[in-house]
C-alpha cells in the first residue's frame, strides 16, 4: 500500500501545483484587474509566448483561442472567472478521456433526439 500512497500523494501535490500555477496565470491574464477575463484579455495574453507555452504544456491547444474561451466560459457570461479558468483548464488538461468522449457522444445523441422531436412538432 505504501507505493499506492506515495503515488496518490505525488498526484495530489502535482494537482495542487497546477491549480496554483493556473491561479497565477489568471492574475497575469486579467490585465484590468477586474477578477474576470475577457476574450480580448485572453487573446492578448496568448500572444505572449510564456503564457501560451504554459497552457500548451498542459496539452491544451491555444491555436483556436475563441473556442478555448467558449469552452472555459461555463456560465456563458462572456467573461471567465478564476474558478471557470482553473476548472476549465484542469478539465481540458491532457488527452481526452474515453469517459469524456462517451459523455459527449451521449449528450450529442440526446440533443439530436430533442431537435428531431421539436421538428416533428413544428
Amino acid at each position: 500500500h505504501a507505493d499506492r500512497d506515495i503515488a496518490i500523494m505525488k498526484y495530489m501535490a502535482k494537482h495542487k501545483a497546477q491549480v496554483e500555477a493556473l491561479r497565477e496565470i489568471f492574475v497575469e491574464i486579467d490585465a484590468d484587474h477586474s477578477t474576470l477575463v475577457s476574450i480580448d484579455e485572453l487573446k492578448e495574453a496568448m500572444s505572449e509566448q510564456k503564457l501560451a507555452s504554459f497552457i500548451e504544456s498542459l496539452d491544451i491547444s491555444t491555436h483556436d483561442i475563441w473556442s478555448l474561451f467558449l469552452i472555459i466560459d461555463a456560465d456563458e457570461s462572456g467573461t471567465i472567472s478564476l474558478d471557470e479558468f482553473v476548472s476549465g483548464c484542469m478539465q481540458l488538461h491532457g488527452p481526452a478521456k474515453s469517459f469524456q468522449l462517451a459523455k459527449m457522444s451521449y449528450e450529442n445523441k440526446v440533443t439530436r433526439q430533442e431537435i428531431k422531436h421539436l421538428s416533428v412538432q413544428v
